[in-house]
């Protein structure tokens, strides 16, 4: 199917595109070794399309054959106090509630398998992994008995083993389809009563804030809950609880096995409608509003947070090392490396004293309070802008 010409889930060819982006790194969170190769990495279209039979938001310029995650994408938020919290506390949870004390879980995307320890440490007896990334990469989290990752893309035919639960999080946005995957978890669960948690970004959350800098050509979807829930009873799943979390930033939805419902259609899609114009409308005038501010700056500015929101706020905005010094970021595996398109450096926290910057763009204001009381803490008093949220 081409995504630009039919929505990626219900296939609907009445759509309507409210945002676009016309040069933006394929691949945000693939950073680089310096300057030269940060430049010439390369970039996409951003098409942001809203289909208004389903509701489903994609990006209908993007092209699969372009991504190819490889080592050295690095998109991990356990460095963060706040997000460690958050994740250590979403794991115990779901250790209770899916009675999975003793028994085994699969994390689909698992990344560097920082979920796997949490749910091993809750007490999982087995926490597997799914994550092409991590091929010929090795992880401190892996070294808890029990905890496995397989450096593969999911397939099902790979689940020939007992398995108690599925967890998948921060991967569906990235798929071309949609369908198919849950489809492929459906398929591997069969006639059983496992129980599946999926997290996405929420996008009702980036269309209310009107943060264009949480729309990345790495996200070919982005999801309310009715084109999730949508997806869920299409690709044969009952949910069972949808909520929002991490200062409603993310979508969290729970489901069981159930029968497919191929025609099903969310009752709540015309909010969605609305809020995907105005979105748009906003878009284009804070861009506006951003480099006039940037450009009137008496001093040097840092970005705190070198991940999707920081660098696609450079990239829109076409900032270089003359406006923006450096990215700051607690991720040492960023430290040292240039982001993609505005060849910015990534320095650590202890580099903000050499830099003396006047201004320190926040990327998330769910990190406000961690970031300034750290850059206080080191004698600096500069102003902060909070980037979104």
């Amino acid at each position: 199917m081409s995504l630009s010409t039919n929505c990626p889930l219900c296939g609907s060819t009445d759509f309507e595109t409210f945002f676009t982006l016309p040069r933006v790194p394929v691949i945000c969170n693939q950073l680089w070794p310096d300057d030269a190769a940060a430049r010439a990495a390369p970039t996409g279209a951003i098409d942001l399309a809203v289909c208004r039979s389903c509701a489903c938001i994609w990006n209908s310029a993007f092209d699969p054959e372009r991504m190819r995650y490889s080592p050295g994408y690095e998109n991990a938020l356990h460095f963060s106090p706040t997000f460690r919290a958050f994740a250590d506390e979403l794991a115990a949870d779901l250790v209770d509630r899916f009675d999975l004390k003793g028994r085994t879980v699969i994390d689909i995307g698992c990344g560097d398998g920082h979920m796997l320890d949490l749910l091993s440490r809750h007490g999982a007896a087995e926490a597997i992994g799914f994550d092409p990334s991590m091929e010929g990469v090795t992880s401190p989290f892996t070294e808890r008995e029990g905890v496995e990752i397989v450096p593969e893309y999911f397939r099902s035919e790979q689940l020939d083993r007992p398995f108690d639960a599925i967890v998948c999080r921060h991967v569906l946005e990235h798929l071309d389809e949609p369908r198919a995957f849950l489809k492929d978890i459906r398929a591997a669960i069969g006639d059983r009563d496992v129980p599946v948690y999926i997290e996405v970004p929420n996008a009702r959350w980036m269309l209310d804030a009107s943060s264009m800098w949480d729309v990345i050509y790495e996200h070919v979807g982005y999801w309310t809950e009715p084109s999730l829930v949508t997806l869920f009873r299409r690709a044969g799943f009952e949910p069972t609880q949808v909520r929002e979390g991490y200062g409603q930033q993310f979508l969290m939805i729970e489901a069981r096995p159930g029968t497919a419902d191929p025609y099903y259609l969310h009752p709540d899609t015309r909010s969605v409608l609305r809020l995907a114009s105005a979105f748009g409308e906003f878009a284009r005038t804070d861009l506006k509003v951003w480099r006039s501010r940037i450009g009137a700056l008496e001093g040097r500015a840092v970005i705190w947070g070198a991940g999707s929101k920081g660098i696609s706020f450079a990239n829109a905005l076409h900032l270089s090392g003359q406006e923006i010094a450096a990215f700051v970021d607690l991720n040492e595996r960023k430290q040292g490396l240039v982001a993609p398109g505005v060849g910015v450096p990534i320095v650590a926290p202890d580099a903000l004293g050499e830099i003396a910057p006047s201004l320190v763009l926040i990327s998330n204001a769910q990190y406000l309070d961690e970031i300034t009381a750290q850059t206080r803490g080191m004698g600096l008093d500069p102003a902060f802008a909070v980037v979104t949220g």
